[in-house]
């Protein structure tokens, strides 16, 4: 005979209370990296028999473990507890327009296998498939042989994207994805979870879980390379906006009278200021590489096109201070190493223009993990999904 109504909801309930408290205890570890029963009592405000189960029941899923116990202020050692890295693995991966990367991460944060490639972009879904598809499923294969169970992989790739369906939405300069839906397609090819973002997200993601938004509730990460893009953090998690375009900083209108941009809009950032967008302004025939060799060598045409790109650029983020109020704003994408030197003179210039008040607390920073930061952030994606509901993730 099946339980009652009354029994259902009461079961559910108490499920609900033990999710939301084991999330509690797993958010504060990952804030301090280690820390004792004691101090999760205090800071989680649960009680010490709470703490003791569940901590528990965490170091028996082999999510947490006991680390070499510390010197209190007072009495005994403490036993420390923090993420183990010996059982669990994320595998995150990042689709761009010409190529990929595929990264295997364990639960402390750390990159212990990375394979990666060009793509043609105008091959479509089939094409990227098949160069992906070998790599991701001998690099699942290999950790589930070596009794590491994979939590899931998370997915950064162009967009925008319909989360409805976890479908691509006619990205930019990306041919055959309009409507294809990623989601399904992955998870049916490696019969795991799955979880999609739009690249520019993931990479703000990367950042919040594993790099500078560690200690940083409210960030921007703007991702610069054959587009632009934003991923916006405020009070600790990724805001999309009512269409999924928060953050669509590449299509800020930067020229008023500029060209027709691929969205519809007039004068964008992402045309211009882009890496295909300062190829074509310099008209020089040649790569990123040639473009700032001749900015080396003091070719004035190609001076003008990088001192326009600065402007353009420290317009951009004017904007974005403005409007989001963040605390730090990230830069990183394939295009910021060619103008990294720059960094200070262009945040010299944003505190001229920024509020009194505010200008010294103005923070302008690069990436923490380069051309890995999508696929990082990917991972990071199903790690914040572990910390939110650990119970539902875990069964």
């Amino acid at each position: 005979m099946g339980g009652s109504p009354i029994d259902s909801n009461k079961i559910a309930y108490l499920q609900q209370v033990k999710q939301m408290n084991m999330a509690t205890i797993l958010r504060q570890i990952w804030k301090k990296e280690q820390v004792s029963r004691v101090e999760l009592v205090s800071s989680a405000d649960l009680t010490s028999g709470t703490i003791t189960n569940l901590t528990g029941e965490l170091i028996g899923h082999k999510v947490i473990r006991e680390y070499e116990a510390v010197s209190g202020s007072v009495g005994r050692k403490r036993v420390m507890l923090g993420f183990d890295p010996g059982h669990y693995r994320i595998i995150g991966l990042d689709i761009g327009r010409n190529n990929f990367e595929i990264v295997l991460m364990d639960l402390c944060g750390r990159v212990l296998r990375s394979v990666g490639g060009d793509v043609d972009r105008e091959a479509g879904p089939e094409g990227f498939f098949a160069r992906i598809m070998p790599a991701l499923t001998d690099m699942r294969q290999e950790a589930e042989k070596a009794g590491h169970p994979v939590l899931g992989i998370g997915v950064g790739v162009p967009g925008p994207i319909d989360y409805s369906r976890g479908a691509l939405l006619n990205p930019p300069n990306f041919p055959g994805w309009s409507g294809f839906p990623l989601q399904a397609e992955l998870e049916k090819r490696t019969g795991g979870r799955v979880m999609i973002e739009d690249n520019a997200r993931t990479s703000a993601l990367a950042e919040r879980w594993y790099g500078i938004g560690r200690n940083v509730d409210d960030l921007v990460f703007i991702t610069m390379g054959g587009g632009i893009g934003g991923g916006v953090i405020s009070q600790g998690e990724i805001v999309r906006g009512t269409n999924g375009l928060c953050g669509q900083v590449g299509h800020m209108t930067i020229v008023m009278d500029g060209k027709v941009c691929d969205c519809g809009n007039r004068g964008c950032w992402e045309p211009i200021g882009s890496i295909p967008g300062i190829l074509g302004r310099w008209g020089g025939g040649g790569t990123m590489d040639d473009f700032k060799a001749a900015v080396r060598a003091g070719d004035s045409h190609a001076l003008k096109c990088m001192e326009d790109t600065l402007a353009f650029l420290e317009t951009a983020l004017i904007n974005v201070f403005n409007l989001y109020d963040p605390e730090v704003v990230v830069l990183g994408g394939q295009l910021y190493p060619y103008i990294a030197e720059y960094r200070a003179t262009v945040q010299e210039r944003l505190q001229a223009r920024l509020y009194a008040f505010a200008k010294d607390r103005l923070r302008l920073e690069p990436s923490s993990f380069g051309a890995s930061q999508s696929a990082i952030g990917g991972a990071a994606m199903l790690f914040r999904e572990l910390l939110s509901e650990p119970v539902k993730l875990l069964v």
